[in-house]
């Protein structure tokens, strides 16, 4: 008896969940989604332009036909141009997409953002540029990063409207957030797609290697403080020459640091706009190193004309 009840309400749920969805499904609903844009042109031309990745789509229609936005609507602007010279063309994007994505009756655009795109045609040419890692590595305690992140390769050819790459020298990596770091990174990551729809580039992916030690502190003694930029009739006479700087980094980096990679300096320029007679010095350390203390912490100076 208690089986045949069971039975009983399945059948009345899903009785009442197919009547919901068919009085819903024949309402006239609107719903947002991102077309992505692509541009053909004929070579020795290419675009350029700000001309965005995707188009804001809205689309109005009954619930029934809203369900082939997600299934066989193919939902892409898809533009193709044939240049004879270095011209502008104006596309209005809602027209284009009401004329070539083959939208039933019962199915429209609403709207579409941006509703114009201006796009200028230019010469196709190629170059290589320099990769640059967009990526944030949060270390766990203890650890650091030691040194800078190595992309391999470093640069890429990319091609396209010699107006556009005249003003780029180099493209950054998709941003990427490594959490909780005790180990050396070497993984695959992508370069920003920002410009994919009318730029060309050798490759996508690029190797990523992040060098993660044990995080330690080194003491470095005698370390030289130069004064760069003195005239030629001058001199700089500092009181001490040589300092005691504590670093932290990487264990296995401050292993092999010795002082001729510690650059301690005052510039001049610094020594002639100083009141107090006394200046920190400024450092240039291996990527990753950080000073702790500088004993002394402050170096008195003395200018002199030379005899």
């Amino acid at each position: 008896m208690l089986k045949y009840r069971y039975h009983i309400l399945i059948a009345s749920f899903l009785l009442s969940a197919i009547l919901w969805l068919s009085l819903n499904l024949n309402q006239i609903y609107e719903i947002e989604k991102s077309v992505p844009i692509k541009i053909n042109i004929n070579k020795p031309y290419a675009v350029y332009g700000n001309i965005p990745l995707n188009l804001d789509v809205k689309f109005r229609g009954v619930g029934w036909n809203l369900i082939r936005l997600f299934t066989s609507l193919n939902l892409e602007f898809n533009y193709d141009i044939t240049a004879r010279k270095k011209e502008q063309f104006i596309i209005l994007t809602k027209e284009y997409l009401d004329n070539n994505l083959g939208l039933t009756q019962n199915l429209s655009i609403a709207s579409v953002y941006p509703e114009t795109l201006y796009v200028k045609v230019d010469n196709y040419e190629e170059k290589y540029v320099k990769l640059l890692p967009k990526i944030l590595i949060n270390c766990r305690e203890g650890y650091q990063v030691a040194g800078k992140p190595i992309l391999e390769p470093d640069s890429i050819k990319i091609g396209g409207a010699m107006e556009l790459l005249r003003g780029l020298n180099h493209l950054y990596t998709k941003e990427q957030i490594f959490d909780n770091v005790n180990a050396s990174i070497a993984r695959n990551i992508s370069v920003s797609d920002s410009l994919s729809n009318i730029m060309w580039w050798s490759q996508s992916e690029i190797k990523l290697n992040v060098n993660i030690e044990l995080t330690a502190e080194k003491e470095f003694q005698n370390i030289e403080v130069k004064v760069p930029n003195v005239p030629e009739d001058k001199e700089v006479l500092l009181i001490p020459q040589f300092i005691t700087v504590q670093l932290k980094g990487g264990v296995n980096q401050l292993a092999a640091v010795d002082n001729s990679r510690i650059i301690a300096k005052i510039e001049y320029n610094r020594i002639l706009a100083d009141t107090t007679g006394s200046l920190i010095p400024k450092f240039e350390l291996p990527e990753g190193c950080v000073v702790i203390s500088v004993k002394p912490e402050t170096i008195q100076y003395v200018i002199k004309k030379k005899s």
